[in-house]
């Protein structure tokens, strides 16, 4: 009778047989490594940029919460006024994402009919460091900045004119600011002005 019911048939095998269980564990392990997976994926650090940095205002997943009013400063046709331009500019809630494009408006040069701008061609902002503590910001600009400069102490005194004088007017709570260009600080920007030591942007405004 062993194998037999009662009518003669084969006897069923009870549910949770060894293959049951076979089965059970695979699923088990396949979810276990699934669940690993995904917490790595979630405990990773900021991911780098493009070009290797490190999460940065230029290259953060930060999306724009709205648009903000700016005020730009360029120069005359002669080189010695100011002409303000006003825009509207993507705003975020870090102050060095709107510095970062603050800056880079302002190197993108004006719109404005009869103004020029002061600041060399090609040259951007690449990134920007706030202390809050400090109240300091510490500005990265591209080799433009100084390898395409013109020189002469007009034509540098306008450079920083416009940079320190359109973060003074658009960012009140920064007080000082240093320049760096392509990662290093500069004696000058063009053999006149000391340009490497922070600037006190209460006499820029």
């Amino acid at each position: 009778m062993s194998g037999q019911d009662t009518n003669g048939g084969k006897v069923r095998k009870p549910y949770g047989g060894s293959g049951f269980w076979w089965t059970a564990i695979g699923i088990v392990l396949v979810l276990g490594v699934a669940a690993a997976f995904f917490g790595w994926y979630l405990s990773r650090g900021p991911a780098e940029s493009v070009d290797g940095r490190p999460g940065t205002a230029s290259t953060s997943k930060e999306a724009a919460i709205g648009t903000r009013g700016v005020v730009l400063l360029f120069v005359d046709e002669k080189g010695l006024e100011t002409v303000p331009e006003e825009v509207q500019l993507p705003a975020h809630d870090h102050i060095e994402q709107d510095v970062l494009a603050v800056m880079n408006a302002l190197c993108a040069g004006p719109k404005t009919p009869g103004a020029l701008s002061a600041i060399p061609e090609n040259t951007r902002a690449l990134t920007v460091f706030f202390d809050e503590l400090k109240a300091h910001v510490v500005i990265e600009f591209s080799r433009e900045l100084a390898a395409r400069h013109p020189g002469g102490s007009a034509a540098e005194n306008a450079t920083l004119q416009v940079i320190l004088s359109t973060l003074a007017l658009n960012f009140p709570e920064i007080e000082t600011c240093s320049l760096l260009v392509d990662g290093a600080q500069v004696e000058t920007l063009g053999g006149h002005i000391q340009a490497d030591q922070p600037f006190a942007l209460r006499r820029w405004r």
